[in-house]
């Protein structure tokens, strides 16, 4: 178990830092500049924080109260960073030796990990024979060989295109919970959440704000609230209105016609997943289905997502909101920042809450202007 609760800063950055992992993978999450690697930097013991303690099972890696702080050498973590951290003139199977024993035992053991990552064959190569795939292989080889307690992930996988990614990923995870260790996953990428982590903490700004099960994103209850905390999603506060035929929901900017169900007038949320969203094609007739809720908007901004793109909308009522479309949908609408669009919402696709959940007081802060967050 990783329990870490500590205190630190660089400049005029503060961080605050707290959270558990068990024997999981515990994803990191946040944008750039969030303090998602100087935290990986504090645990593996390659900054010193300003206050605090860190534990890993029975045994204290830092105490500002005790004055402990093991050097990373002793540390058992492995740490496998975004730049890898190959030596160039050592062959593969000499960098994931240099983390072991010296002698034929260590080589030996080098020859394992190497072929547990699918390296054999490979052993007498240097880092510039070996492809960008094959060099991550080689560096989560040295991470895992020294048999580590803790495993810290700095994006590893960030520079490789989508089939390896997904090849790497499921590797890792099945390394992961043969090992049995804690590991702490860092990344700004919704994919490598979903696919690896058992846990994700939010990072905002300098401090750890939420820490919920990977799972929730999946309940129809919890996932709006827990989706929009990772920054992704359209979450509005407003009420549930009766109408003829049905119920409509009222925010203050955004109306939306509802998908029937077991609904009550009353104060209530409403999320829309961004992949739910239809840009509308301007020489196509729009489904009645839709009902009213269609709106025009701006591109306001573009984000390439390798299969996906994300799209940020500013509709004429002044709300944004988020879509995502499969790359070669978006490509045939040839949008720019600055596009005039229509998109509608499918009442079915509008998830609906009422009750006790929607009166957290985080969220009537962030829900006061309804607007969606922006990740």
């Amino acid at each position: 178990m990783l329990r870490a609760e500590f205190r630190d800063a660089a400049g005029n950055f503060s961080l605050n830092v707290s959270m558990e992992v068990g024997a999981e993978t515990a994803v990191l999450f946040g944008r750039s500049g969030s303090g998602k690697s100087l935290t990986l930097r504090s645990l593996a013991g390659l900054r010193t924080p300003l206050e605090g303690k860190i534990s890993l099972g029975e045994r204290i890696l830092f105490s500002s109260a005790e004055k402990i702080d093991v050097p990373p050498r002793d540390r058992k973590v492995g740490l496998l960073f975004q730049n890898l951290a190959l030596f160039p003139h050592m062959t593969a199977l000499e960098n994931v030796a240099y983390a072991l024993p010296q002698g034929k035992r260590g080589r030996a053991r080098a020859g394992e990990w190497l072929a547990r990552v699918k390296m054999s064959g490979f052993e007498d190569r240097h880092p510039d024979k070996l492809s960008g795939g094959q060099r991550q292989r080689v560096a989560l080889a040295r991470a895992l060989a020294a048999e580590p307690e803790l495993l810290l992930l700095d994006e590893p996988f960030s520079a490789l295109d989508g089939p390896l990614r997904r090849s790497l990923r499921r590797e890792l995870r099945d390394i992961r919970r043969e090992a049995g260790i804690p590991m702490v996953y860092v990344t700004h990428q919704i994919e490598d959440l979903c696919s690896l982590g058992d846990r994700v903490t939010v990072m905002k700004e300098g401090t750890t704000a939420e820490s919920f099960p990977v799972g929730r994103l999946w309940e129809r209850g919890a996932r709006g609230e827990a989706w929009n905390a990772l920054g992704w999603g359209n979450l509005f506060r407003g009420e549930i209105v009766s109408r003829e035929g049905g119920f409509r929901f009222e925010g203050n900017t955004v109306c939306l016609d509802l998908d029937g169900g077991s609904l009550f007038p009353g104060e209530g949320l409403v999320f829309v997943a961004p992949d739910r969203i239809r840009i509308l094609y301007p020489d196509l007739p729009v489904d009645p289905d839709l009902g009213s809720n269609i709106f025009t908007a701006a591109v306001e901004e573009i984000i390439p997502l390798g299969s996906s793109v994300r799209l940020y909308l500013a509709a004429d009522d002044g709300t944004m909101w988020q879509a995502e479309h499969s790359s070669g949908a978006y490509e045939s609408l040839r949008l720019h920042s600055g596009s005039p669009v229509r998109f509608a919402v499918p009442p079915p696709s509008v998830e609906v809450w009422m009750g006790p959940r929607i009166s957290a007081p985080e969220f009537t802060r962030k829900r006061a202007e309804n607007l969606p967050l922006r990740s």
